[in-house]
């Protein structure tokens, strides 16, 4: 979770704003609209607009260079996941309770062992996450990830960066490959991660330097997996925002 952490006060910060702008356009709507003003159509499309507008906010808030790091983040974050889910036929399980069930619910079979590494070595279990790893079939194809399982394992456990290794696996994938952009992108991820545990300020360059491979897909990723999901939320907040003032407007 410490790059996670890492982009969280400048997206909250842009989601609170993003959410006032969308709240003060409802409420100046209902101020300057007139009698019609309440009506629930022009709410819902008022409130709509609202919602879109804050959104366009809240991005520009965001500082670029974090702007930027996300989107990376977010194109390998949502390429993982939709690996998992292939593997396993099934969602990420999150909570304590929720990864518990899911490993005691899937076995370490040869399907089962790359997810089940990682899901391990996130909650600490490292010589089980190791065991399970020395376990896997020797493959090409899963050459470079199984590197990089074993240099996330390290480095929860132990601190270290591990990246000079990472960097070489990645070089042996196939250049211009979606598997060599990932391959990369984990590089960069990896770097980022540990600049940003030890609060460097530079700690989002290593993910910018790789942004330019990507053309529009990260974009794209954190249109429908991020600002999608801002735009519903402050819509609804604008609505709530203009039923509200409409209703104190009514009793003045």
């Amino acid at each position: 979770m410490a790059i996670v952490r890492a982009f969280g006060p400048a997206l909250q910060r842009g989601q609170i704003v993003g959410a006032l702008v969308a709240v003060a356009i409802a409420v100046a709507w209902i101020v300057v609209g007139g009698d019609d003003a309440s009506a629930i159509i022009p709410l819902v499309i008022v409130s709509a607009a609202a919602g879109i507008v804050g959104t366009v906010v809240a991005v520009l808030v965001v500082p670029g260079r974090v702007r930027r790091a996300y989107e990376v983040f977010s194109w390998l974050g949502r390429a993982e996941v939709d690996r998992f889910q292939a593997r396993t036929g099934g969602s990420v399980p999150v909570g304590v309770d929720g990864i518990a069930a899911w490993l005691a619910g899937h076995p370490a079979t040869p399907v089962m062992l790359l997810p089940r590494i990682e899901i391990l070595a996130f909650v600490g279990r490292f010589e089980e996450a190791r065991a399970e790893l020395a376990m896997v079939v020797p493959d090409p194809a899963t050459a470079f990830e199984r590197v990089s399982l074993t240099q996330y394992i390290d480095w929860i456990e132990t601190g270290e960066p591990g990246v000079a290794e990472l960097r070489a696996a990645a070089e042996s994938v196939a250049p211009g490959t979606e598997d060599r952009r990932a391959a990369d992108v984990t590089v960069a991820l990896a770097e980022a991660r540990d600049l940003a545990v030890r609060s460097k300020p530079d700690w989002t360059a290593p993910l910018e330097a790789v942004r330019g491979q990507l053309g529009r897909a990260p974009w794209n990723v954190v249109l429908r997996d991020t600002w999608s999901k801002a735009a519903v939320a402050f819509a609804l907040v604008a609505l709530v925002a203009a039923f509200g003032a409409s209703l104190l407007r009514s009793l003045l």
